[in-house]
């Protein structure tokens, strides 16, 4: 009986040490992706901070890049200067591609931005929640050669739920990719197949 208590100890020793290991993984390569966003858009930061205007260009060209697109908007919400996200793609279609794109080019993920992106459908929050109306938006993207995805062709992500009555922005707490083939499900299971945003699963 001790042996198979020592046994399932140790067990639950490393059960407990991998996913500290994960969490912090996770924690990192989060960092490192901001740390690389930040740095991209450096000079549009500096100058708001300086209290003058970026460059126009500079900033359509950020907010255009659906890697940078996010990080940009939270900077410019948070320093107050909206003003300057440019409004073509102050949207919900690219504020959820924005989302999508983000969450790939973690480190855990697919490490960078997808070659190619489409959004394909856009699907009601089959939650239901009761409030106001939630929308999933739907994507397939790939990469080129040599990146590992590459030969998996066109897979599918899922970005929200957003609640579309309101002003676009990004923030989707469910967005999520299990890398399956786009055309292996329809759009309503992708979504079904996604993880469930943490507060419903506690609800």
């Amino acid at each position: 009986m001790s042996i198979v208590l020592s046994i399932l100890g140790i067990l639950a020793v490393l059960i407990v040490a991998f996913i500290v290991w994960r969490l912090v993984v996770t924690a990192l390569g989060q960092r490192r992706l901001m740390s690389r966003v930040l740095e991209q858009i450096a000079p549009i930061i500096d100058a708001v901070r300086a209290g003058s205007e970026p460059d126009a260009e500079q900033v359509r060209q950020s907010a255009a890049n659906p890697a940078t697109r996010k990080v940009l908007y939270d900077t410019l919400l948070f320093h107050q200067r909206l003003d300057l996200f440019p409004a073509a793609y102050r949207t919900w279609e690219a504020m959820a591609e924005a989302d999508l794109v983000f969450w790939l080019c973690h480190p855990n993920e697919l490490g960078s931005p997808p070659d190619a992106i489409e959004l394909m459908e856009t699907v009601p929050d089959p939650a239901g929640t009761g409030g106001s109306p939630r929308t999933y938006f739907v994507f397939r993207f790939k990469t080129h050669p040599p990146h590992w995805a590459a030969p998996e062709g066109w897979l599918a992500g899922v970005a929200g739920p957003f609640a579309t009555a309101g002003d676009p922005k990004p923030g989707g707490t469910g967005t999520f990719s299990r890398f399956e083939s786009y055309d292996s499900h329809s759009p309503e299971e992708h979504v079904a197949r996604c993880p469930r945003p943490a507060s419903e699963t506690r609800a």
